[in-house]
């Protein structure tokens, strides 16, 4: 007898494909040290995952040589997200800073170089290069955002209801659109929560290698609480 050959749909094909690339693709150390800047990692793996699902290595080394020149000479030139986690070196720069005013360096013993320099630059962009580091930054911008947009300023009065006092559901949408849109820093306790909330339905992420006018756009706050509502089950 002929034996018939199991036709497997291609939209199944490319989720197994996917599901095995992220498996492999997301450090296993990420939620331990999430945890030691006492963060979520259940959050902090939301907060990310629409990033993940687009990453692109390809993509991802011709970014990085474009990043490279002009911004570690002069601090300007070509600012592409780059990494597992897609950040920008801007992004990142800027998070350094607020982390190194907000009191938290001492707390948590990491300290950056901020200093307006090739150094510090070249520094930034190799630790950007690397997974763990990826992982690390995304425990700073957390802590720094529950801190910045939290209820108690550095001298420990109560400022406001901050973002840890919010529904999880909340809390997902306004971290995940800070971590796409940007978000200002704040001292702790004075971060504007309502400036989050005006952003937090936008639809501008997407999936495309060349986005074009007809590329389908998604919200980013939106795929990051469908992940998380997966993986708190």
């Amino acid at each position: 007898h002929r034996q018939r050959q199991l036709q497997v749909p291609a939209c199944a094909m490319h989720l197994y494909a996917l599901i095995l690339a992220l498996a492999v693709i997301i450090p296993g150390s990420a939620y331990d040290t999430w945890r030691s800047f006492d963060v979520d990692p259940l959050l902090a793996e939301a907060v990310v995952w629409p990033e993940v699902e687009r990453y692109s290595r390809l993509q991802d080394a011709l970014e990085t040589a474009a990043n490279y020149g002009t911004y570690i000479t002069t601090g300007g030139g070509p600012d592409f997200s780059i990494g597992l986690f897609q950040m920008k070196p801007s992004f990142v720069e800027e998070m350094e800073k607020a982390w190194m005013r907000s009191g938290l360096a001492r707390q948590y013993e990491l300290w950056f170089d901020t200093a307006d320099n090739a150094t510090a630059r070249r520094i930034r962009i190799s630790r950007l290069q690397k997974e763990e580091w990826q992982v690390i930054y995304v425990g700073v911008f957390l802590r720094l955002l529950y801190a910045s947009y939290g209820s108690f300023n550095k001298k420990g009065e109560r400022t406001q209801e901050g973002i840890e006092t919010l529904p999880v559901k909340e809390q997902v949408r306004l971290a995940a659109t800070a971590y796409n849109r940007g978000v200002v820093w704040a001292a702790p306790g004075y971060g504007n929560l309502d400036r989050l909330r005006e952003h937090a339905s936008e639809k501008h992420f997407h999936y495309a290698f060349i986005p074009s006018a007809r590329t389908k756009r998604y919200c980013y706050a939106t795929l990051a609480w469908e992940h998380y509502k997966k993986i708190a089950r």
